[in-house]
């Protein structure tokens, strides 16, 4: 009997690494898990995901360099200052990169530059004159603080602090949504796509014009907040190993069972802020549900 129950524990610990590591793209995923203490010596990349609910908001951090990706809605900045303070952004990053110019992604951005929150550029796949209020005030503060605007264009790459980071959007899209823009990093062995809020529709072009070839990522940011699902089709190019979702679980079932029936890993970022760490070969992925 002790063999059998050894035997079930074992076979029952394999299909956890298989389900954890599943659509990895060589990296190994662990999650609930800080890193090793040894990695304090190691080139690492960081992802911090803060819990700004249904507003997107993460930090990349790799090679000494910072891009703030999004912010929120405005009332975010009185928790994101003094979160970036304490990770050693008091009032700057190297870069503000946001995905498309709604509220719940550029609002804090805007009126943290314009009390003067400082940056090395802006970066957009929007152009300066597009007609959405927030982008004409953002783009106000960000000249009166002296910060570059820079249009990103559709495929462009950048390196950064030792990561590629590649940048997709769909065209023809009909709205900022339909038009935010795809980041896809790489470093080493370890990939994560920023879904922004893309649409199916998007997804579709995607998957016409990108596949998996360009799309696979070990992390995904779920699109749109999860509002619905993503096309099957779009999941399959991607194959993540761990998703997170900016929004509350109770707002997400369909996007929640999608993620279970395809055995993939998912956090929320209303329970608190992920971190999400990586040196290349390995992931090690935490939740902490008393920081924001």
């Amino acid at each position: 009997m002790k063999k059998m129950a050894c035997f079930r524990l074992l076979a029952a610990l394999v299909m956890l690494a298989l389900v954890l590591s599943s659509g990895a793209a060589g990296a190994e995923i662990h999650l609930d898990q800080e890193p090793p203490a040894e990695w304090a010596d190691r080139e690492v990349m960081t992802l911090t995901a803060f819990p700004t609910v249904e507003n997107d908001c993460t930090l990349l951090e790799v090679g000494g360099k910072s891009m703030l990706i999004d912010g929120g809605f405005k009332g975010w900045r009185y928790q994101l200052e003094p979160a970036l303070a304490a990770m050693g952004y008091k009032g700057r990053v190297d870069v503000l990169f946001n995905t498309h110019p709604h509220d719940d992604h550029l609002g804090c951005v805007s009126v943290m530059v314009r009390d003067g929150f400082q940056a090395g550029e802006f970066i957009s796949t929007f152009p300066r004159d597009y007609k959405e209020d927030i982008q004409k005030q953002t783009v106000k503060y960000l000249d009166a603080a002296g910060i570059p605007y820079r249009q990103i264009e559709n495929g462009e790459t950048m390196e950064f602090g030792g990561a590629q980071l590649v940048f997709w959007y769909y065209p023809d899209g009909r709205d900022p949504n339909a038009l935010s823009a795809l980041m896809h990093i790489t470093f080493g062995d370890s990939t994560v796509l920023m879904g922004a809020d893309t649409t199916n529709a998007t997804h579709k072009w995607f998957h016409q014009h990108l596949g998996a070839e360009k799309l696979h990522a070990d992390i995904l940011k779920y699109p749109h907040h999860a509002y619905t699902a993503v096309s099957g089709d779009f999941m399959e190019d991607v194959n993540p190993g761990f998703v997170y979702v900016t929004n509350r679980a109770r707002k997400t079932p369909a996007a929640n069972k999608q993620l279970r029936s395809r055995h993939i890993p998912y956090y929320h970022t209303s329970i608190g802020r992920i971190v999400m760490v990586t040196d290349g070969t390995d992931w090690y992925i935490k939740q902490y549900t008393d920081r924001f």
